[in-house]
């Protein structure tokens, strides 16, 4: 999830905030003239003011789309050369020229902000993917897309040349974004943009001076490249579709491989066949073929009745799009989920409480009844939450995520406790002492099958919190349950070291008690001490019994 925020003077629409929900965003704040929204990770082209606005004007109806609003100018306006020194760097370019840009210095700074939250998420910090702009009137075409060792131009921020390494060691971009460059077999190799005079670019860490872009920039070449070819081609059709927006025409470049060619940006639209009935069962109700139509239309389909079917064309911005179930959800959403009523659920068999549940609920019980507040946090996690900030070793028996969309979320996490620490760094408003507690599954791979558990973990944070505070609530916790336990010194990197314990019970370990390390408690930017636990209740041993 990104956050960005928008004047809603610049967006002159009414009901901005109010529309935003509609389409599926999250309001963060409106606070004066800015509207603050938080955009999904598969929604990226809501990340910029024009594809925001544009599914606003749609949406509201004050724009009807067409399959020809994203046209492109023929023939080629220049092409790029790509060598066989990036394939096994960073292999794939996209390109186009957008001419007769017309930005304000507002605009400008919302369309470098677009390509940075892109880059960020959708381009994960860069590495799968990045985007560079240039002043089109400063490049001699035509370009070649190469890779190599030695090379040296003023980046911009700099008024004076440097060579790659340089710029890689000292130049701030390249400081940040060094790491996302593969080095060549025998040595290092860096991928560059030149023209038919200089360097252009870095690729992915910074633009030349020479062709540096202002507000009064008026012909843009766009530049994307990654490591995923089809992420590289569908990012600049979508910046394309943003430029459109802004009234500018776009111009294709041809990218030169070595054994194929093909013109960029792709701006066809996609055609996707629902079945009528599909809709009707899907959404629990029969709408008419008009009104289907209506409501494909407010999310920026073209769309028309084809036998039993709704033929809906995908504009080339819509990334999200994979296949009919997408289009059904987005006629959800133009029909509002607020209109769509609850049907019952008609079914002969009684419902029972679950026992495991009734457990879980009693030691919830039990937690609130010893001062403690319940937390409910997401399965959802990523290793920089789950080691690095806990100051432990990547677990390889991790239950990871497969493409991913953003980098916050990228495996299931393996312990309660990061999350419990990430609630007390967010809640430092709140009165001390903060005492919170969950019960909840947790996650690892053994014998190459994922494993569920259930843990238990609590926190207690307070200026005079320590381990004997702990070890008080799990005496109670256990004699509650009746579980003989018993306590070892361990050594582990999360917690202070003499001040921490493996918790037994049966012969097996079972769980940790300690004190936070205080590097644990910076990272999560927590203020006071911390004394936590964490013990499995059910997994190997299982304390409950059916």
């Amino acid at each position: 999830m990104a956050v960005v925020s928008f004047s809603l003077k610049d967006l002159g629409i009414e009901g901005a905030a109010e529309l935003a929900e509609k389409i599926g965003l999250d309001v963060e704040s409106v606070e004066g003239d800015t509207l603050s929204i938080d955009v999904p990770p598969n929604r990226p082209d809501l990340l910029d003011f024009f594809g925001l606005r544009r599914s606003m004007l749609y949406y509201s109806g004050k724009r009807v789309p067409a399959d020809s609003d994203y046209a492109v100018s023929a023939p080629a306006e220049t092409s790029i050369t790509v060598t066989k020194n990036v394939e096994k760097i960073r292999p794939f370019i996209s390109s186009f020229v957008a001419k007769k840009v017309n930005m304000s210095e507002q605009h400008l700074k919302y369309l470098i902000n677009f390509t940075e939250k892109l880059s960020e998420t959708y381009g994960r910090k860069r590495k799968k993917m990045a985007m560079g702009l240039h002043n089109y009137d400063a490049v001699k075409g035509p370009l070649v897309y190469d890779a190599s060792d030695v090379g040296k131009f003023i980046p911009l921020g700099s008024s004076q040349a440097m060579s790659f390494g340089e710029i890689i060691k000292s130049h701030p971009k390249g400081i940040a974004f060094g790491n996302t460059i593969e080095s060549g077999k025998n040595r290092a190799l860096y991928p560059y943009l030149k023209d038919s005079e200089k360097i252009m670019s870095l690729i992915p860490i910074i633009n030349s001076k020479a062709t540096a872009i202002g507000k009064s920039t008026e012909n843009i070449l766009v530049d994307v490249t990654g490591t995923s070819e089809k992420t590289v081609n569908s990012t600049a059709s979508l910046l394309a579709a943003s430029f459109i927006d802004q009234g500018a025409e776009i111009h294709p470049v041809e990218i030169k491989y070595e054994k194929r060619s093909l013109m960029q940006p792709d701006m066809a639209y996609r055609e996707v066949k629902v079945n009528l009935s599909k809709i009707d069962g899907t959404l629990g109700m029969r709408l008419i073929e008009n009104l289907l139509i209506t409501y494909a239309n407010r999310l920026g389909h073209p769309a028309s009745k084809y036998g039993n079917s709704l033929l809906v064309k995908v504009p080339p911005y819509r990334l999200d799009v994979f296949n009919y179930q997408d289009i059904i959800e987005d006629i959800a959403i133009g029909f509002g989920y607020e209109n769509i009523s609850p049907t019952p659920v008609h079914s002969t068999a009684i419902g029972l409480f679950n026992e495991l549940q009734e457990y879980i609920n009693k030691l919830a019980v039990f937690m609130i009844g010893v001062g403690y507040t319940e937390a409910v946090n997401n399965y959802l996690t990523n290793q920089d939450v789950a080691f690095k900030q806990m100051r432990l070793p990547e677990d390889a028996n991790v239950v990871k995520i497969t493409y991913s969309k953003t980098e916050n979320i990228t495996m299931l996490r393996n312990s309660i406790l990061p999350s419990l620490l990430l609630t007390l760094g967010r809640s430092t408003h709140e009165k001390m002492p903060q005492r919170l507690f969950e019960i909840g599954s947790v996650f690892s791979v053994e014998d190459d099958k994922a494993a569920e558990r259930v843990n238990l973990s609590f926190v207690s944070e307070h200026s005079r919190s320590n381990f004997a505070d702990a070890k008080g609530v799990l005496d109670s916790m256990f004699g509650f349950l009746g579980i003989k336990y018993s306590l070892r010194e361990e050594k582990n990197p999360s917690f202070i070291e003499g001040r921490c314990a493996g918790i037994y019970s049966e012969g097996k370990h079972i769980g940790t008690i300690g004190e936070v390390h205080p590097e644990v408690l910076n990272n999560f930017k927590i203020a006071e001490p911390v004394a936590a636990c964490e013990v499995n209740l059910i997994g190997e041993v299982s304390y409950f019994k059916e």
